[in-house]
Formats: structure tokens, C-alpha cells, sequence
């Protein structure tokens, strides 16, 4: 069994959820922003302390962890001033009347899929 037969199945925890990504442009008047939503499907689970690079665990206090699985890759955003004058902020998954900020991703691609962090933002 493929791990992606997991994740697409509904008595394992796949739901539908919508991802929103915003890409903001600047010119000489200001910067504008548009929003792009995509409906996907995928396992969202409460998530646990990741381990950082120096050693210590990430989990950040007050806000629920989601953890979406899916076929297709979630971004943290692309940095400002990175050659040109567009840039996005971070995906926004919109699931159960709520939203969240994905604050790292993981890339599982050669297993078929990727693993998103978010934190619960607070609306």
C-alpha cells in the first residue's frame, strides 16, 4: 500500500479544505495584493513539536497545530526583494470554520505527497 492511499482515505482523516495563497505586486503607486483559492484534499491532524536545526523543539504555545497531507506542494511564501516585484505570503488553509498560516513544509514528493505545519491564526 502506498502511503497516498492513507492520506486520500476518508476513514483515515481525509477532509476537503481550501488553500488560499497571496501574491502581492509593488509598483511606484503601492503594492496590490490578489488571492487564489484551490479546493484539496488531505489528513489534518493536531501537531507535535518539530525538532529545529540547533536542537530545540518548535510547538508555539496558544495556537492549534494543523498538519495537512496532500498530493500537492503547500509554500511558506516567497521572500520580498527576491529579483522581482512580486511575492507571496504564506498558504492559508481554510478548514472547519477556520484558518491557518502554514509555517513550514515538508517535502515527501518521492513518497507522493507533502507535509505542511500551520499555526492557528487568530481572526
Amino acid at each position: 500500500m502506498q502511503i497516498t492511499d492513507s492520506i486520500f482515505d476518508p476513514e483515515l482523516g481525509c477532509t476537503a479544505f481550501t488553500v488560499e495563497r497571496i501574491t502581492y505586486t509593488r509598483s511606484r503607486s503601492g503594492t496590490t495584493s490578489r488571492s487564489t483559492t484551490a479546493q484539496a484534499l488531505g489528513c489534518i491532524h493536531p501537531g507535535t513539536p518539530w525538532e529545529q536545526g540547533d536542537g530545540s523543539f518548535r510547538n508555539p504555545k496558544g495556537n492549534e497545530m494543523g498538519c495537512p497531507r496532500r498530493s500537492a506542494a503547500l509554500s511558506t511564501g516567497t521572500p520580498e526583494g527576491s529579483g522581482t516585484s512580486s511575492f507571496t505570503g504564506p498558504d492559508r488553509i481554510h478548514w472547519n470554520g477556520k484558518t491557518w498560516r502554514v509555517i513550514r513544509v515538508r517535502d515527501w514528493q518521492t513518497f507522493g505527497y507533502y507535509q505542511a505545519y500551520a499555526v492557528l491564526m487568530q481572526e
